[in-house]
């Protein structure tokens, strides 16, 4: 039977974590979380792989896992995949959202990724010192995925004690985007947006409230046009250096 994994990503860390997955499981579909999907047929393992933010699940990735549909695949073996330094409640949350439609979260895992989060700090220079140590990581989780292992799910509960308060604000998150001069109206803000938050109007980004904080915008706009208040004009952009813009656009427009 075949295998499938999905992934949120903004700057390519938790696509990269997929991918990888899904070569060293073989028969493997790679579908972004934000864009509708439908099991059909049965599988024998299905994955999720996605960033934690403020200690829990990205908002999308709770909606998305809530309304999946997995009756016929209950018996299949689920496995999530955290790309993030602190995990908090990232895979507890997801073991009960699977749990309470039947099924059983086998395996989850925590690798440590580059923070991306620009927003609330510089980013750091070690890129491929960090993608060297995610990769080696991955490999070691890829290897148990496909020999279905099975993984206790722990939980951090103090971190993710602040993911509620988080969550609640994010419709007014993007009211700190502010554009510069340097916007060329490319677009290129709108095509990575993995929860189609940004639309082209009168030739600059306009952000419709339900802002995810991902910071694709940011990371990807060549010009370096996008930034998050007064914090981030001065700060060096990232994203995973195996990752192109046009990963994330292909997936997006799957």
């Amino acid at each position: 039977m075949p295998n499938i994994i999905f992934y949120f990503t903004g700057t390519g860390n938790s696509l990269k974590v997929a991918k990888d997955i899904a070569k060293e499981v073989g028969d493997t579909t790679i579908w972004p979380i934000g864009k509708q999907h439908k099991l059909s047929g049965k599988y024998e393992s299905i994955g999720f792989v996605y960033p934690v933010y403020c200690g829990g699940l990205p908002a999308a990735v709770e909606r998305f896992v809530k309304e999946l549909d997995i009756a016929e695949n209950k018996n299949a073996y689920f496995f999530a995949v955290c790309t993030s330094g602190a995990m908090g409640g990232g895979l507890s949350n997801i073991k009960k959202i699977i749990a309470e439609k039947g099924g059983k979260l086998s395996y989850g895992e925590n690798i440590k990724c580059f923070a991306n989060y620009i927003c609330m700090y510089p980013m750091a220079k070690n890129v491929d010192k960090k993608a060297q140590l995610q990769a080696e990581a991955t490999k070691t989780a890829a290897c148990e995925i496909k020999n279905r292992a099975v993984k206790p799910i722990l939980r951090n509960g103090l971190i993710s004690l602040f993911h509620g308060g988080f969550v609640k604000s994010l419709k007014s998150k993007d009211k700190g985007f502010n554009i510069s001069i340097a916007c060329n109206s490319c677009g290129i803000c709108e095509k990575v947006c993995p929860v189609a938050n940004i639309k082209i109007m009168d030739g600059k980004p306009s952000f419709g409230g339900h802002c995810e904080q991902c910071v694709a915008c940011i990371q990807w706009c060549p010009n370096q046009a996008i930034n998050y208040k007064n914090k981030t004009q001065n700060r060096g952009r990232y994203h995973h250096p195996e990752i192109t813009v046009g990963d994330i656009i292909n997936g997006i427009k799957l």
